[in-house]
């Protein structure tokens, strides 16, 4: 594919476990959930990430 990388909210949430899961992994993390949450920033959310360490 050719172009810039999808935004976050163009993704499904299969694939954002997996965006998150491969930018975790080095860590020897599993990515859990992500989600969409509300914070006082100019987007006005943020996203979650739940992850579990360990192998």
């Amino acid at each position: 594919m050719v172009g810039a990388p999808l935004s976050m909210e163009e993704l499904t949430d299969a694939q954002r476990l997996d965006r998150f899961a491969l930018k975790y992994a080095h860590d020897g993390c599993q990515v859990r959930e992500v989600r969409k949450v509300p914070h006082d920033t100019l987007s006005g959310y943020a996203w979650s990430v739940r992850f579990s360490e360990g192998s």
